[in-house]
Formats: structure tokens, sequence, C-alpha cells
């Protein structure tokens, strides 16, 4: 083979071993190219399905007045034992959601509050009362609906045992005194089992 052959044929295979290895190199840059556009798809298919953020909004707080009521005497929402108050009245939430939920549906069919002075109560009825608890003649943290005033249908079973029996019978307008005792296992620690005493004042009631 002539030198000037030789040439040609070394410049030739310098050509194809240059395209081999653009071909080898390609292979290896196709797949990253790849990876980075399947991820990009799916972070802007994230962003596009995703709402604008916002605060949370978890329905858990509750009003100092109508919560704190339903913690504290609704056999209902018994908390766990040595709860504080906060959390005392952040669980009780869901039950106060219930309590509501039944006393709105009474309260529908009935949307006239009669506020007429004298007109006694009777089980059954659903009533607007107020009241405040006491503990050895001190007010107790959770009990007292702070003049907000809250729904009751006596009979419900909603307060603890005897609570409603002896709003029954009363009279709209009247301020009265009821004694109850908490469970022993009512699952607060200065409550449990301890007799108390409720001033209470009935509003008006639903007719």
């Amino acid at each position: 083979m002539k030198k000037e052959n030789r040439k040609k044929a070394q410049e030739r295979r310098a050509q194809q071993r240059a395209a081999e290895a653009r071909k080898q190199k390609a292979r290896k840059v196709i797949p990253i190219v790849i990876v980075i556009a399947v991820a990009a798809v799916v972070v802007i298919g994230i962003i596009a399905t995703s709402g604008p953020s916002g605060k949370k909004t978890d329905g858990s707080s509750v009003s100092s007045s109508s919560g704190d009521i339903v913690t504290t005497i609704n056999t209902d929402s018994t908390p766990s034992t040595g709860t504080t108050s906060q959390e005392t009245a952040s669980q009780s939430t869901a039950s106060q959601s219930t309590v509501s939920g039944s006393d709105s549906s009474s309260a529908s069919s009935k949307t006239t509050l009669n506020t007429t002075k004298g007109t006694v109560v009777q089980k059954g009825d659903t009533v607007n009362i107020d009241y405040t608890g006491y503990l050895n003649g001190k007010a107790f943290d959770g009990g007292s609906t702070n003049g907000a005033g809250t729904d009751l249908t006596l009979g419900s079973g909603t307060y603890i045992d005897g609570f409603e029996d002896q709003v029954e019978g009363h009279k709209v307008g009247e301020t009265f005194d009821i004694k109850v005792t908490f469970p022993d296992d009512y699952g607060v620690s200065d409550l449990n089992g301890k007799e108390v005493t409720f001033t209470i004042t009935i509003n008006g009631v639903y007719r």
C-alpha cells in the first residue's frame, strides 16, 4: 500500500473512531436529558395542581363561653386526667359541635325564643340558659356561659346526671341553684367525684 493510501486509510479510521466516540457520548447524555425532562414535567404538574397556600382553618377554636360549658358538664366529652383547661376546651370541640347540631335541629323547628317570664319549661323543651358552676363556693374554670347563653334540650342527656332534671319545672326569667356531682372518672382531677353548685338563669324556651 502506498504511503499516500495508508495516510488516507488512517484518516478514515480516525474519523470513524471520532464518530464512534461521539455516538458513545450521545448515548450517555440522552438518558440524562430524558431524566431531567421528566423531572421538570413532574415539578410543573405539582405546581399546577397545588392550590394557593393559606392559613389552616381547622375549626379547633371555640368560644370561651359555650366551649367551656360543654367541657365541664358534658359526660360525652371526657377529657384526659390531668389536662389543662386549654387542652380540655380544645378536646371538647367535637362534642360542642355535636351538641350544637342537635340543639340547632331542635331550634330550627321552633324558631321563636319565647322569653315571656313565668313560662314553665318541661322535658323535651329546648331552652336557652346561662349558668355558672361553683366548687366549694368558688367559680371553677370552664363552668360558665359568661353571659353568652347556650341552648339545651331538656331530657337529651347532654349534661351530667341530674343537671337537666333539675332545670325542668322552672320558669323563664327565673334564676336558681342546683347541685350535681361529677362522676368519679370524669377525667378532670379537680372535679372527679366532686359535688358542685350551678346558678342557672333560664333566658327563654323555643316554642
